[in-house]
């Protein structure tokens, strides 16, 4: 019902414009009177599309031909403008629309806002899914300049559009993604407000009838003071650089080249070691019951027949909380909903 009035409108407004243009142009033929000769009506229109045109053109004889001259010029300014508008538009929306995502999208992963650390973000995510790779959708209200090789990326997706809306989010299926990293926008005055702003929309997506699922939100933090507001807007894990570069530059500087360890396990790269889980029912079943150092045993026995791609057994996961090298106070024995956390240097599918 609302387009139908839009398009009615449209029409009308088409209608009325033409005939007042139709009704000046009539108006100052007469006023100068060129109504009863060919030729003086021809030079009297030409004289009225060139004010259409935003140029002025010889002063009509009458008074009442000059104002009408005049109200010409300034309904040609307008109506002129008005159609580069709409062509301009059309151009833009165009492509815009060659910018937006084309398929269909499923275990993938958003990008909202863009900074300087998301190029750097998008490469690591590449990195890590070189075996089986993995849709990348990058979100931004505004054109981003520095895509760099990027966007010759097949699976690598940019879209121009605002992240804090649900329309956006849902043209991207947001429901479906693996997980929804959210940038700082530092164009912005408040790039945490927008970042909560955009999780409440997340949030609410959760509750799309037939696609229930808990999203996994990460969250870049500027203002420490903010965090409390991205996590009551539903940010599952709140990133603030600066806590991690404290607490690097405090032990780096206690032991020398300890920045090199944490640099190498947060670098994907087919040299380095990462941090991985091994979610439950991808370790054998007997690994249940057994104690941390039973599990310690098991996956270095596991390890020595991997020796291109040797486990080592940091902790565990057991739902919410994770358990570094836990202490038999914290940690009795795996229980059959655990995931293993371990350092190797690629992702390990199954341990059999």
């Amino acid at each position: 019902m609302k387009k139908q009035n839009d398009r009615l409108t449209l029409v009308l407004t088409s209608i009325a414009v033409f005939l007042l243009l139709v009704g000046l142009t009539t108006l100052l033929l007469w006023s100068e009177g060129a109504l009863g000769s060919r030729k003086a009506t021809w030079e009297a229109l030409e004289n009225a599309i060139i004010t259409l045109m935003a140029e002025y053109p010889d002063k009509p004889q009458t008074i009442l031909g000059r104002i009408l001259q005049l109200l010409l010029l300034v309904f040609g300014t307008f109506a002129f403008g008005a159609i580069v508008g709409k062509i301009s538009s059309f151009f833009v929306t165009r492509a815009l629309l060659q910018d937006k995502a084309v398929k269909y999208f499923q275990d993938h992963i958003i990008i909202c806002n863009w900074n300087e650390k998301a190029p750097a973000i998008v490469r690591q995510l590449l990195e890590a899914n070189l075996a089986d790779p993995r849709d990348i959708i990058i979100i931004s209200a505004s054109v981003i300049e520095d895509r760099g090789d990027l966007e010759d990326i097949d699976n690598v997706y940019f879209v121009q559009a605002d992240p804090t809306h649900h329309a956006t989010l849902e043209k991207v299926q947001a429901p479906l993604a693996k997980a929804v990293i959210l940038l700082a926008d530092e164009e912005t005055e408040g790039p945490d407000e927008k970042n909560a702003l955009i999780a409440l929309a997340i949030k609410h997506l959760e509750q799309t009838p037939g696609q229930e699922k808990d999203i996994h939100v990460i969250g870049e933090l500027v203002k420490l003071d903010r965090h409390r507001h991205l996590k009551e807007a539903g940010v599952d894990e709140v990133i603030s650089a600066r806590d991690y570069s404290s607490g690097i530059i405090a032990q780096s500087a206690m032991f020398k080249k300890m920045s090199v360890v944490y640099q190498q396990l947060l670098t994907y790269s087919d040299d380095t070691n990462e941090f991985y889980f091994i979610e439950p029912g991808k370790y054998p079943q007997h690994f249940q019951g057994k104690t941390f150092p039973e599990l310690i045993k098991l996956i270095s026995e596991y390890s020595a027949s991997n020796a291109d791609n040797p486990l080592l057994l940091l902790g565990v996961k057991r739902g919410g909380e994770v358990l570094l090298n836990p202490k038999p106070s914290y940690f009795e024995k795996l229980d059959r909903d655990d995931s293993l956390i371990v350092m190797a240097f690629r992702n390990v599918e199954r341990i059999v």
